[in-house]
């Protein structure tokens, strides 16, 4: 894959094929003026080339530009976990102990170079901007010399309460990354812990990620108290004899303890009736999905349709390693459009770029328009590219293809 890091005395005419800008239709024979680092103009090539001068012409002919794409939720320091869960589970709790066990026998060196590739692959993938999720920040100096924008979530775990949330300061300062505390489920971290978690970013002005409503174990242990996941809390000392199960599912407990609002991103959500929907919708929360990796874990699908149609913004991640083989966006696109066919590949293609940029709040990125910085794919079909636009989309998501270049400032 060639790169191209633009600099702000740069100025170009893209040409393709195709020219995607995810938010405007696709243009067929397409060219992006690109100057000073940002997009100034975008159409049809003979229209874009007539108005400009002096700009260096680019032709990439048979291939299709679109923005980068954005891994919204990863947990990169258990990229060492590949493989070491052999089968998909088909139960969840199994899943969680053998993550939870294999873990503790790696080794600091381990988790760094298993990172450090998955980054490699990451960047090789086309992805941009990530979201990655950590318990040690063992992956946080690799992030923030890295050519990705994205935000370092340090993940808490303490049901039973007595987390100190301290400032988090680092050797290595970076523009690109944004660094918060992020709470790991409801069934995980104590109700007041939760609430100080999104106290904590609500006064820095930073997001607020959890997972939710990702399993039947964790809808069962928060209606009732019982269950697998309350052996697995007393097995591990996390028990809080105080905790009173407060009856409700995921979502309306969170709702219940304020924590769900514009600034709240919420990783699964596999299990929810249509009052957590209409919560959902109220409170605009966003949506993170991880098709492979709940398949993988036997949680099932969550219900795209229903967030689409109630307007709700949904982003795509690809989970870790521990519960996905690769952590390729454009794998996560096609297991996507295989089990929900009847969705418009635009959609998707929407939620693997501006999307995502969007819900980690990185603005002017994930689409190509004028005024947004050019971080761009170069993307080449190994099928023939025809002339119609949603044939195009279509072949993007599950034909082989090649990411011949990208452009990054």
């Amino acid at each position: 894959m060639g790169e191209i890091k633009l600099q702000s005395y740069h100025h170009y005419i893209i040409r393709a094929k195709w020219i995607l800008p995810i938010l405007a239709p696709p243009i067929i024979d397409g060219a992006i003026e690109i100057k000073g680092k940002k997009i100034v103009s975008i159409g049809k090539f003979k229209e874009v080339f007539k108005k400009t001068a002096f700009a260096k012409p680019i032709n990439f002919e048979e291939s299709i530009i679109l923005p980068s794409l954005v891994n919204v939720h990863t947990h990169l320091e258990l990229s060492a976990l590949r493989y070491k869960i052999v089968l998909p589970s088909d139960n969840f709790i199994s899943w969680v102990k053998n993550v939870i066990n294999l873990k503790k026998e790696l080794t600091v060196s381990e988790i760094r170079e298993a990172a450090r590739a998955s980054l490699y692959n990451l960047w090789k993938e086309g992805v941009g901007i990530i979201g990655d999720v950590g318990n040690t920040a063992i992956t946080l100096p690799l992030l923030c010399n890295s050519p990705f924008y994205g935000y370092f979530f340090n993940e808490v775990l303490s049901f039973r309460g007595g987390y100190n949330l301290k400032e988090i300061k680092i050797d290595t300062e970076s523009l690109n990354f944004k660094i918060t505390y992020s709470a790991h489920a409801p069934y995980s971290v104590s109700p007041l812990l939760l609430q100080a978690i999104k106290a904590y970013n609500k006064k820095r002005k930073k997001l607020f990620c959890i997972h939710c409503a990702e399993s039947l174990e964790e809808v069962e242990f928060l209606k009732t108290g019982k269950g697998q996941l309350l052996s697995l809390l007393k097995e591990k000392g996390q028990w809080n004899e105080d905790f009173i199960p407060p009856k409700l599912s995921p979502v309306k407990y969170l709702y219940k303890l304020k924590l769900l609002d514009k600034d709240t991103l919420l990783i699964h959500v596999v299990y929810i009736d249509e009052e957590d929907l209409e919560i959902l919708k109220k409170t605009g929360v966003k949506i993170c999905i991880c098709p492979k990796s709940n398949l993988f874990t036997g949680v099932g699908l969550p219900e795209i349709k229903r967030f689409i149609f109630a307007g709700l913004d949904i982003c795509i991640g690809t989970d870790s390693l521990a519960s996905n083989d690769q952590l390729s966006i454009w794998e996560e696109l096609r297991t996507l459009y295989i089990h929900y066919p009847d969705i418009s590949p635009d959609i998707f293609l929407k939620m693997a770029t501006f999307n995502g940029a969007k819900v980690l709040g990185f603005e002017k990125m994930g689409a190509l328009l004028p005024g947004y910085y050019a971080h761009m794919l170069v993307v080449e079909i190994k099928d023939y590219l025809t002339d119609n636009p949603k044939e195009t989309l279509l072949n993007l998501i599950n034909a082989e293809k090649e990411i011949k270049y990208r452009l990054y400032v």
